[in-house]
């Protein structure tokens, strides 16, 4: 039988492992097969923990990493090198700024601006990260408290046609560009 859903109900107590795990399996996955474009959805960001790499296991990735902890902007930043496309929708507030800032700073440095997308939107509520092959949908902000401390329902899907689905429903961002 196969599953192409999981559901996670995440505290303190139980499910930030398995938050943590199912996270960077996302964005290795992504870094093995990049291009298109990736959904980052969360009114409130930081630029969090999102691979271990202190064992060394993910030098094949980018060698440049080193022996550390990676954070959300520098992955954000390998996959757009790599060819992928980064729509960043979040909310224009203080606490967002840091990495909203850095990466659109990393992206000049490195003559990335066509890859980058910020959508700043103030009522925004949705939260969700949907790759080319996986999404993970649900009440987690993209932030330390929503990996580490609050209480959170998740469920990731790797159900091609609700990924397509989702990704048709999240263009209305895009569309309050033009």
């Amino acid at each position: 039988m196969n599953y192409l859903r999981r559901r996670i109900f995440k505290n303190q107590m139980t499910g930030v492992s398995t938050l943590r795990e199912l996270l960077q399996t996302m964005f290795v996955a992504e870094m093995l097969h990049t291009g298109g474009t990736l959904w980052i959805v969360s009114p409130w960001v930081s630029n969090v923990v999102l691979i271990d790499n202190r064992s060394g296991n993910f030098d094949s990735l980018n060698p440049e990493w080193g022996r550390r902890e990676v954070r959300l902007a520098e992955l954000l930043t390998a996959l757009m090198a790599r060819g992928s496309r980064i729509v960043l929708v979040t909310r224009d507030i203080e606490t967002n700024k840091s990495l909203v800032n850095s990466l659109r700073d990393e992206t000049i440095r490195q003559a990335l601006e066509g890859h980058l997308v910020v959508v700043l939107r103030d009522e925004l509520h949705t939260k969700g990260i949907v790759f080319s092959r996986s999404m993970l949908i649900g009440s987690m902000n993209l932030t330390y408290n929503g990996l580490e401390i609050n209480d959170e329902s998740i469920e990731f899907c790797i159900e091609l046609e609700d990924i397509a689905r989702t990704r048709l429903e999240l263009g209305i961002y895009l569309e309050e560009l033009r």
